[in-house]
């Protein structure tokens, strides 16, 4: 025993070296949302429904051991991976449920979701406004989304959507629903397809931002622009990225790499990487499958079937980008819906910082500019602001309103520049946009 100074037993026993009785508290058990084709070549994937107890937290990464459970069932095995924070949630969690949408916080985003095709009869999902802090559940019933509002009751905190059937979680509330439709418009079935992941906070747990371009596979050309081309590749041959690859590594793409390292929302492009140290000069993003919203907006321009609320839907997320970056004090300069990328559950990611740091002035004129979205004070010599962003974000509305039309459709590019390069004598060659 060790030394005690009190004669009381029970005080003994708590003050003992002997402390091999003491338990360790139980590690919480995590479970994988989504896929994962792991950052390393020991190929150890991550498959949505895996089972992992974390070792080791840091701010963007876990490091973990995943538990697998042995087909007879008499055992199991472990092995350590590095996951994205993002990508785990505690077993025990309404997060984990596949049916609730953390991410979702308005009711046209659950619409969008939910409208799919992949989406049947009766798919739903459950989710928070968090301006009035309720839960709603959505359903797809035809051609409509129907969203009813989950009430507390306030002297249990027991769940209802009518007064007479409560239940104590939500889970029970999502399971008897899914037996009986007693009132929904459909009986609830499927959880709504999600097929975006959550952006990477990096290619790897290092967050090393130059990587080796051996690194790359290209899979296939995506477009071409003024300073180079964009690739769709592969890096370690498990994540899919986009590369956009330069002829020079110019200031303007310095300044694109630098602004991009600082910035993180749901609604611009994340940068990956980059390849600076030899030609060809190349900066890595996540990959934006369906393209730019201009594409969108010209594949759908004969039958015209994109809704009004998706088209608002669309501002309201770009506006919400605009809006970080305002409050980061940064002018995007070049915003249209070409350099709007979506997501395959079309969430609209900003894009191309190439002319973040640009001031129109006359030695310029060789450079591709956008002229028919840029404010008319430009032209006159005044300084680029926030403001200019705001009347080049008019521009882009009438973009989707109009199936992708460019703007000041009867006038040629150099006409719209006339009036202003009097006043300035500038001229603009015919690289304008």
């Amino acid at each position: 025993m060790g030394n005690c100074a009190c004669s009381c037993k029970c005080c003994c026993l708590l003050c003992s070296e002997d402390k091999e009785e003491v338990k360790p508290t139980k590690k919480r058990m995590y479970t994988s949302i989504y896929n994962y084709p792991s950052n390393d070549l020991a190929a150890r994937k991550l498959i949505k429904g895996d089972k992992l107890i974390v070792i080791e937290e840091k701010e963007h990464w876990v490091h973990a051991k995943k538990i697998t459970i042995n087909c007879d069932q008499k055992g199991f095995t472990e092995e350590q991976i590095y996951v994205p924070k993002d990508f785990l949630r505690p077993v025990d969690s309404l997060e984990a449920q596949p049916w609730y949408f953390e991410n979702i916080t308005k009711r046209t985003e659950a619409k969008r979701c939910l409208m799919r095709t992949e989406n049947s009869e009766g798919a739903f999902l459950v989710w928070k406004n968090k301006e009035n802090n309720f839960f709603y559940l959505s359903v797809k019933n035809g051609p409509y989304a129907r969203h009813y509002r989950i009430k507390e009751r306030e002297s249990d905190k027991w769940f209802y959507l009518v007064d007479r059937k409560t239940f104590q979680t939500l889970p029970e509330l999502v399971q008897s629903y899914s037996k009986h439709q007693d009132g929904l418009c459909t009986r609830l079935k499927l959880p709504c397809v999600m097929l975006d992941s959550p952006s990477l906070p990096s290619l790897s747990y290092e967050q090393q931002w130059e990587i080796d371009r051996s690194s790359l596979t290209i899979v296939k050309k995506l477009g071409s622009g003024e300073f180079g081309e964009v690739w769709h590749g592969l890096w370690n041959n498990t994540i899919n990225v986009a590369i956009k690859e330069f002829r020079v590594l110019s200031p303007d793409i310095q300044t694109e790499i630098k602004i991009m390292k600082e910035l993180q929302h749901k609604h611009l492009l994340r940068l990956y990487a980059v390849c600076t140290v030899e030609e060809p000069f190349c900066i890595i993003t996540e990959l934006m499958k369906n393209g730019s919203l201009k594409k969108y907006l010209i594949n759908h321009k004969e039958l015209r079937d994109i809704e009004f609320t998706l088209m608002m839907d669309f501002s309201v997320q770009i506006a919400e980008g605009m809006s970080y970056l305002e409050s980061k004090s940064i002018v995007h300069r070049d915003l249209r819906a070409d350099n709007i990328l979506l997501t395959e559950m079309l969430i609209c990611k900003i894009a191309d910082f190439g002319l973040a740091q640009y001031t129109f002035s006359q030695d310029q004129n060789s450079v591709k500019i956008p002229v028919k979205w840029m404010a008319p004070e430009i032209f006159t010599g005044k300084e680029y602001t926030m403001k200019c962003d705001i009347w080049s974000f008019g521009i882009l509305l009438t973009e989707i309103i109009t199936y992708g039309n460019d703007p000041y459709p009867d006038l040629e590019k150099r006409l719209v520049l006339s009036p202003f390069s009097k006043v300035t004598g500038c001229h603009v060659q015919q690289t304008a946009l």
